[in-house]
């Protein structure tokens, strides 16, 4: 990859895309013990850094002077950003979408004048209608990763990130199919190769992880994460070359660690960031990459969040904080002990937000029932001082 075609994608992109500067979060930074900065691409035209790589790849095209129609597969941000890109040079773009596509990612994609078409159930299928399309219609396929124009213009992020905080220690950046990584590390690399540059998955879908460890090209048969923009089961071919030779390591973090990063981010910045873009900030509020004294960057890399998930993501967030905890309790099935529990939670500052009985479970004697309950607490120690008070109290907590 020659760092020269990043820096002409900055050049060709500066008129378009919006440029976020670094944001120091004094919570995040007292949080860990870092200089945490983050570079807000979720807040970035279409909602994600896409519309960067797509409109490097289709403006280069264009400029040629004979391109007529574009097409490409997404279920997401890559569909926005060629979308948009296409549009705004008055070339005709077709998006295929898998089936299961949320509405309101459909409706973006035509908002922003692509035509739209429905196909499989999984992106795969709609990759291969894609490809279809291109040989069909004569439209040019815009790779949403494995395209040296495509990781050109991911990688203006990284000379963004070096000219406001030119010795930033570490950057964190998400990994899918690898385009963004690739890029950023390219571009960190030749400007500051003292920088550590890691890149982010979730524990559902490691492809890049793996590939980077075992120095081979890995392509899953499974993955499932909430994180939907970086689920990826076959990374690209172009983009595992770059990251072999620039990127330092490739981690993961777990669902619970994104949910409760995207919970932090809602509370203490306001800011709303898909699953994808969180996994940098999980990655150092897990705990699983030390940044004490380091001045560190994290992308957010998007933020095109699906409303109708939204709450089941802040849910399982709650749970990972230790914010809504879930247990049971087994008592005798006699009047006045469910008055007795509610006053040992109310006298500790629980809140119930949910009660169901077993009177069937095999374990029960005929005058005994468990209690399932749901509540709010401030968090792990709260949770521990009310099961606590349950015990002393003489209930039996499962």
């Amino acid at each position: 990859m020659d760092f020269e075609k990043i820096r002409e994608a900055k050049t060709r992109l500066e008129k378009i895309v919006q440029r976020k500067p670094l944001d120091y979060s004094s919570t995040f930074s007292a949080m860990t013990g870092g200089k945490v900065y983050l570079k807000c691409e979720n807040m970035q035209k279409t909602g994600s850094f896409k519309v960067r790589g797509a409109y490097n790849k289709i403006a280069k095209l264009h400029e040629s002077g004979n391109l007529k129609s574009i097409v490409a597969s997404s279920a997401g941000n890559h569909a926005q950003g060629c979308a948009f890109a296409a549009t705004s040079m008055g070339v005709k773009a077709t998006i295929v979408m898998p089936k299961t596509t949320p509405i309101a990612k459909i409706v973006a994609t035509e908002g922003y004048g692509a035509k739209v078409e429905l196909y499989g159930d999984y992106y795969d299928d709609s990759y291969r209608r894609a490809r279809e399309i291109e040989k069909d219609e004569g439209a040019v396929f815009i790779h949403p990763f494995d395209d040296e124009d495509v990781i050109a213009g991911q990688g203006t992020i990284g000379i963004e990130m070096l000219e406001e905080v030119p010795d930033l220690d570490v950057v964190i950046v998400p990994a899918g199919g690898g385009g963004l990584l690739s890029g950023v590390a390219c571009a960190v690399k030749n400007i500051n190769p003292k920088c550590r540059v890691i890149g982010v998955q979730s524990e559902g879908a490691p492809a890049v992880a793996l590939s980077f460890k075992e120095k081979q090209h890995i392509a899953l048969d499974y993955i499932h994460t909430i994180a939907d923009g970086i689920a990826v089961k076959n990374p690209g071919e172009t983009t595992m070359k770059i990251i072999n030779e620039y990127v330092d390591d490739v981690m993961t973090v777990s669902d619970g660690d994104i949910a409760s990063a995207i919970i932090h981010l809602i509370e203490r910045t306001k800011m709303v960031v898909e699953p994808a873009g969180a996994t940098t900030l999980a990655l150092i509020l897990s705990g699983k990459l030390d940044v004490k004294g380091k001045k560190v960057a994290c992308l957010l890399s998007g933020g095109n969040i699906d409303v109708s998930t939204i709450g089941k993501i802040i849910e399982q967030g709650l749970v990972k904080r230790g914010r809504k905890i879930e247990f049971s309790i087994q008592l005798q099935d006699k009047p006045g002990m469910l008055e007795k529990v509610s006053h040992i939670l109310a006298g500790e500052g629980a809140n119930v937000i949910s009660i169901t009985y077993d009177r069937t479970h095999a374990d029960l004697e005929l005058n005994e029932t468990i209690l399932h309950i749901g509540c709010e607490v401030g968090g792990r120690e709260h949770s521990e001082r009310v099961a606590r008070a349950l015990v002393e109290n003489g209930l039996k907590v499962l």
